[in-house]
């Protein structure tokens, strides 16, 4: 006789997976199964992580009819769980800041133990925090937790939060146990893809992961007819700076600038350091106005910067160039890069601490839209 359980009046065999008692239940399973397989490509076809795991987060949703779901991982330094990736775009700014602890909440919980949860009343359970809920103002009621690990250690948890129809069941958590798997490989993989592409002083990417990325999204920009907005920065008698101060306080001076550049932009923009003193970001979907005002933001805070260094305190500023598409036309992306080059040493040659734009068909810049 074959084994199986009851959940939520639901039979189950042996192996997790419902029976399949009607057409419209195996049309439901075979649904779902394409879903996962759809999660799986979305895996091996690319190394972006934020790509991925958002896409992740999405088919999750599908494949589990839940409101919500997020993706948590462990800040090694600081020793707290923090919200990475979330399938509510509006909710990335409000929880950035939220954290647990370990053992503190559901996803606290998992990540102490390595255990998988499925609660249908969380409002009732004592492993519950209401930390979030208080922060994003929604309710809880039923969530599955799952480790998200990596070679047997705990390096963050997938949730799903209140099932729409009914309550989370086995058949549920067994899909996330899957995925949760593939997640964590999508992870790592990230992880030691960007450790190859970025600049290991300042973090930014590198020099040729810029060429990469600004060449794809070039084509991409003419193929739509999307904005992109490309800058670069340079910082001001760097030079003479290093022969003053010495190469140590020019480090510190590049990286407290890369730290700006970098916190200054969105998760899709494409930070990165040129060489030396030079530093590119590649705006995607971003049009001349809006990358003026964000970029003089960048500028003003560089200039109000102020680095204690050997009982002294360093300043320096920066000076810009932006080239932006369709405001002006290209044959390449190497075109591209130089027309901001351009725009940028236009503001060199005028004073300085400055962003100039480049405008096509004219021998002098303007930094007015």
């Amino acid at each position: 006789m074959e084994n199986k359980y009851i959940n939520n009046n639901q039979a189950y065999n042996i192996t997790g997976f419902p029976e399949i008692n009607s057409q419209k239940n195996a049309e439901d399973i075979i649904r779902k199964l394409k879903l996962v397989i759809e999660i799986n490509s979305y895996i091996t076809k690319s190394l972006e992580g934020e790509e991925v795991q958002k896409r992740i987060l999405h088919q999750l949703k599908r494949l589990l009819n839940c409101e919500a779901s997020s993706v948590l991982l462990v800040d090694n330094e600081l020793s707290r769980l923090k919200f990475a990736y979330l399938s509510k775009d509006e909710e990335d700014d409000t929880l950035t800041d939220v954290n647990l602890k370990i053992g503190e909440g559901i996803a606290g919980t998992v990540w102490s133990n390595g255990t998988p949860i499925l609660i249908n009343d969380a409002q009732n359970d004592p492993r519950f925090s209401n930390k979030v809920d208080k922060k994003s103002n929604t309710q809880t009621n039923s969530v599955i937790a799952v480790p998200l690990t990596v070679k047997g250690k705990v390096i963050g948890v997938l949730e799903a939060i209140n099932k729409k129809n009914g309550s989370f069941n086995s058949f549920d958590l067994e899909m996330m146990q899957y995925i949760s798997t593939q997640s964590a490989i999508a992870i790592k993989n990230a992880e030691l893809y960007n450790m190859a592409n970025t600049d290991g002083m300042t973090k930014l990417y590198t020099n040729k992961y810029f060429r990469e990325r600004l060449s794809e999204e070039w084509e991409r920009s003419i193929r739509y007819k999307h904005h992109l907005s490309l800058v670069m920065l340079d910082i001001d008698d760097f030079k003479n700076f290093n022969d003053t101060y010495g190469h140590q306080a020019g480090d510190r001076v590049i990286k407290e600038v890369a730290k700006i550049v970098k916190s200054g932009f969105r998760s899709i923009d494409i930070p990165c350091r040129y060489g030396g003193e030079e530093f590119t970001i590649v705006l995607p979907e971003t049009s001349l106005q809006e990358a003026l005002i964000v970029v003089e933001r960048i500028r003003e805070k560089i200039e109000q910067m102020s680095i204690e260094y050997n009982d002294s305190y360093l300043k320096s500023t920066v000076s810009g160039g932006i080239a932006s598409i369709p405001d002006i036309t290209t044959k390449d992306h190497e075109e591209f890069i130089d027309m901001a080059d351009k725009a940028l040493y236009h503001s060199k040659n005028t004073g300085k601490n400055k962003i100039s734009v480049y405008r096509q068909q004219m021998e002098s810049y303007d930094t007015s839209v």
